[in-house]
């Protein structure tokens, strides 16, 4: 039933993945909140459903018009990426990780498009547009100015024609934005709410003997560093993610040729990577996991490239499913 509904893009596999998504924001917005712009649960739930939108319509784009070959098309990515949110152990929501991650995967996918395009002008608008939102993101939290080294290091090593342009737009357009926007708030009083550093702020940290043993909303990649198995129930479902991840990272390396897309790829496995690595020591909401939602739902679909039996790809998803309903919510 699974592999027939989404084994196409159409109008029914687009609806049921934006009802999912409708759900897990009404999911959300009934949890405690530790950031946002206002106080209003309606308005927060509008805000997470446009940022998951959002992103999905971004990783739809990268898994499905730019790295799957045409003629292959299936819509296996737009279940999966309502169940690998779902699969997050989140105890509380920041909108700052959920809305500035929303503006990293938009960035991420104009810039997968500009190394596909030819036209010097259109890659420019679109490198453009990358920068722009790149910038929105470090708004909410400045750590994300890292993310400009992304497209960077892609521009450097991928063998394409270089233009000086394209360099200016990258270090100048954060230059530009950033500085602006912190003028503007500051003279509105709303800079309170922006600029907020996450690795830097204050943390709450344990004293006891049991300071080094995370909460359950910790990554399974600490616990994993730091020799703890004592894993709750609720991480049955991100390890299962974790695991097809890293199948599908072989499976996706295995099959590659082109070098461009190696570099890209291995792009996204380096971002997974250090990504986990930052937020290690810190204590953790679970809204952080959204940052890693293209890298999880890309890979994993890579699985789908080759035709599967429809029994292959009902048995991944049901055991997504079952898994998030009997180890996050029954449990």
């Amino acid at each position: 039933m699974i592999a027939k509904t989404f084994e196409k893009f159409n109008y029914t596999s687009a609806t049921i993945s934006v009802l999912f998504l409708l759900g897990i924001s009404i999911y959300y917005s009934t949890l405690e909140i530790n950031w946002s712009f206002a106080e209003s649960k309606t308005l927060n739930g509008i805000l997470i459903f446009g940022a998951l939108l959002l992103s999905s319509y971004a990783i739809d784009t990268v898994t499905r018009q730019v790295t799957i070959e045409r003629s292959n098309r299936n819509a296996y990515h737009l279940l999966l990426y309502p169940l690998v949110v779902m699969s997050y152990p989140i105890e509380s929501v920041d909108m700052r990780f959920i809305l500035s991650s929303a503006a990293i995967w938009a960035a991420w996918r104009n810039v997968r498009i500009f190394f596909e395009l030819n036209n010097n002008s259109k890659k420019i608008k679109r490198l453009f547009d990358a920068c722009v939102l790149l910038s929105f993101s470090s708004l909410m939290i400045l750590e994300n100015l890292i993310m400009f080294t992304y497209p960077l290091l892609a521009l450097v090593t991928a063998n394409i024609k270089r233009d000086l342009k394209h360099y200016l737009i990258i270090f100048m357009t954060p230059l530009i934005i950033l500085p602006t926007a912190y003028v503007l708030l500051s003279f509105l009083s709303l800079d309170s709410y922006l600029f907020s550093s996450y690795f830097f702020a204050d943390q709450l940290q344990v004293t006891d003997e049991y300071s080094f043993i995370p909460n359950s909303s910790r990554f399974f990649l600490m616990l994993l560093l730091e020799h703890n198995f004592n894993l709750t129930y609720s991480y049955v479902p991100i390890l299962i993610v974790f695991v097809l991840f890293v199948i599908s990272v072989i499976i996706k390396f295995l099959r590659t040729y082109s070098l461009r897309r190696r570099i890209l790829d291995g792009v996204g496995v380096l971002f997974f990577i250090l990504t986990c690595l930052f937020f290690r020591d810190q204590q953790l909401s679970g809204s952080e996991f959204h940052y890693l939602s293209l890298p999880f739902v890309y890979m994993v679909s890579q699985i789908f490239v080759k035709k599967l039996k429809s029994s292959y790809v009902n048995f991944i998803f049901m055991s997504l499913i079952a898994s998030i309903i009997i180890f996050k919510f029954l449990t």
